[in-house]
């Protein structure tokens, strides 16, 4: 399966020179060419003379990325939703219930993405815990990272839940393997589903971003020496029992399972 990700930098059409100043930045930060924005041509016509899985953006409301699936600037998604939820209308959240995050524990996110599971284990570990979150897709690690440091919505608790989660490079079991026995309280895996769920409009333009490695037995052995609980969100029952699963979350109405190992 392919784990790397093609990209380049370039900035908007009819971009200011501080904006293509930034897009090229932004290239030699992260050892990627910088190219120059078509005239006239197009994004997917620039992705194919290029040979380019996707393009990093720089815009005036800051990173965006275009794959020929579409345009992804970050904005929490569904995990504001999800954080209205429990923190306005304190309703229960599944992740959360699988997860049983106390205040003051370590968190971490193997698979952060756009951090919507992140947001919810932030807001429940609050400010005396600690939320990593990590992303092996470099394109999608800055725009998740920038987004996080930047954001700036309507509602400030939110925009601070958000910037307590840390979000590093890394792929999970190389990450996991580095770390010493318990030094997290649990440990979350949200996979690429091996089948997608066609209906989510907001993950089409991740997918082409994302390291769709699936998820290995051995990482989650990995996971349970650095946390007594490890949660994995998929889409059955029979996929999580693959992984040593024995508890379960979600009714057979949900589209989702989070799936509970303990050590």
């Amino acid at each position: 399966m392919r784990t790397e990700i093609k990209f380049a930098a370039t900035c908007n059409k009819n971009g200011t020179r501080k904006l293509e100043r930034q897009a090229r930045s932004w290239a030699l930060q992260l050892g990627v060419p910088y190219v120059e924005r078509y005239e006239n041509g197009s994004l997917d016509a620039m992705l194919q003379d290029f040979q380019l899985d996707a393009l990093l953006i720089a815009g005036k409301n800051g990173p965006q990325l275009y794959t020929r699936e579409g345009m992804l600037l970050y904005h929490p998604g569904l995990g504001k939703v999800r954080w209205q939820r429990v923190m306005q209308r304190h309703e229960k959240d599944n992740f959360l219930t699988a997860a049983a995050i106390r205040p003051g524990q370590r968190v971490l996110d193997c698979t952060v993405g756009l951090a919507a599971d992140a947001l919810l284990a932030s807001c429940a570990v609050g400010e005396g815990g600690t939320v990593i979150g990590l992303e092996a897709s470099l394109p999608l690690w800055f725009l998740t990272s920038r987004g996080i440091s930047g954001y700036r919505g309507m509602i400030p608790e939110l925009a601070r839940d958000l910037r307590r989660i840390e979000v590093i490079h890394a792929e999970a079991s190389v990450y996991l393997a580095s770390l010493a026995e318990n030094c997290f309280d649990v440990v979350c895996f949200d996979p690429m589903f091996r089948q997608p769920v066609r209906k989510s409009s907001e993950m089409t333009p991740l997918r082409p971003l994302a390291c769709c490695e699936p998820l290995t037995i051995q990482t989650v052995e990995l996971a349970l020496r650095a946390a007594p609980r490890v949660v994995i969100k998929e889409r059955s029952v029979e996929i999580l029992r693959e992984y040593g699963c024995t508890e379960f979350v979600g009714t057979k109405y949900s589209a989702v399972r989070f799936g509970i190992r303990r050590r």
